[in-house]
């Protein structure tokens, strides 16, 4: 039988947890275009401006929206339906500026300020020495970065933050005691706590204890994403 190519849709019941859609409103959504973040940890332009912000009510007026350069994503224009959003990108539409968490469940879309929306918080989840003596980077949304030896000051799990539109470091934020951070999954998933401890636990997953409004909790060290207090201004 022959191919008709790669799925542009996935059903509704399919969808990853954390795609905001109503699973039984129709059958189908459109599947978020592959690189950059995972599928399993991203959604599609089209779902965040008509399911998650309910700029568009149908595929037709997010692409009007889209063709009209209205909408950016980390400070670049973006005219494609199918492209991948996920956690901490910043999406601005018109005047109005967002970035991407989750709450307990699913993506929520944040309002920031217009200085806010000028940095995009990237987690280091890979580093290794590649030939010519350089370090890469790797990012949590599929960004790479190659360093020289002597400008790494990176761990894994710190935060950089970009410039936005000029995609460059600014700036870092180190994972350490008195940090403040972003619980992006487990249990305590969406909450924002100050770092208070971190256990070391040999041949398991290292734990942070935090503290935030409502008391103190501990999670996995790598649920947390470091950022600093203009996070959410």
């Amino acid at each position: 039988m022959a191919s008709h190519g790669k799925k542009r849709h996935i059903k509704r019941l399919a969808a990853p947890t954390l795609v905001p859609v109503h699973k039984k409103a129709h059958r189908y959504l459109k599947k978020p275009k592959a690189g950059r973040h995972s599928a399993s940890a991203s959604m599609s332009l089209l779902i965040f401006l008509r399911d998650l912000l309910g700029v568009a009510r149908d595929r037709r007026e997010a692409q009007l929206i889209l063709n009209s350069k209205a909408v950016s994503v980390d400070g670049v224009f973006i005219t494609e339906l199918a492209f991948p959003v996920g956690l901490m990108d910043v999406v601005s539409v018109g005047s109005k500026h967002y970035r991407v968490i989750v709450d307990k469940h699913r993506f929520i879309a944040a309002l920031i300020s217009a200085d806010a929306a000028k940095s995009k918080y990237c987690r280091v989840i890979g580093k290794k020495l590649i030939r010519g003596g350089k370090i890469q980077l790797a990012f949590h949304d599929g960004r790479v970065q190659l360093f020289e030896k002597e400008e790494d000051n990176f761990k894994l799990g710190d935060t950089v933050k970009l410039a936005i539109p000029k995609q460059k470091i600014a700036s870092f934020i180190k994972l350490e005691q008195g940090a403040k951070c972003f619980v992006y999954a487990g249990k305590h998933k969406g909450r924002v706590a100050k770092i208070t401890g971190i256990t070391a636990v040999p041949g398991s997953v290292s734990l942070i204890s935090l503290q935030d409004d409502s008391g103190d909790f501990s999670t996995r060290k790598d649920y947390a994403f470091i950022v600093d207090e203009a996070f959410l201004k």
